[in-house]
């Protein structure tokens, strides 16, 4: 037991003198940590923004429900699904009938299209 209480104090003291060397200070007597707060130079000025174009299709990987609402009422087919990804710019699509299981993940770049029991499209929305 004798050798189990030696252990602990050799441990305890070995951790209590790391933590003090963790608190040491540099030579000017402050914390030794690095200064983040230096201020950006002078003649680092912002870039400029370029005005945004709306008649431009959606950047690959962005979901716009809105470019493919017309879809609704038509029957679902792969050619259909794979324009409806292309033209709403999503990086995937999911197609799901009444009763099919779902996971209930949100992905911003995911269009899914909502069947009805025929097949006929019901909704289209990101997500």
């Amino acid at each position: 037991m004798s050798l189990t209480r030696n252990a602990l104090a050799a441990g305890l003291a070995t951790l209590l003198s790391l933590t003090v060397v963790g608190c040491a200070r540099d030579d000017a007597g402050t914390a030794a940590t690095p200064d983040t707060t230096a201020p950006a130079p002078a003649d680092a000025a912002p870039a400029p923004v370029d005005p945004v174009a709306t008649d431009m299709p959606p950047a690959m990987g962005t979901c716009n429900a809105d470019a493919v609402q017309s879809l609704v009422g038509q029957a679902s087919s792969d050619a259909v699904t794979e324009q409806a990804r292309i033209d709403s710019g999503a990086a995937s699509v999911r197609v799901l009938s009444p009763g099919d299981a779902a996971t209930m993940d949100y992905r911003e770049d995911r269009l899914n299209i909502m069947l009805d029991a025929d097949g006929v499209i019901e909704s289209v929305r990101c997500g």
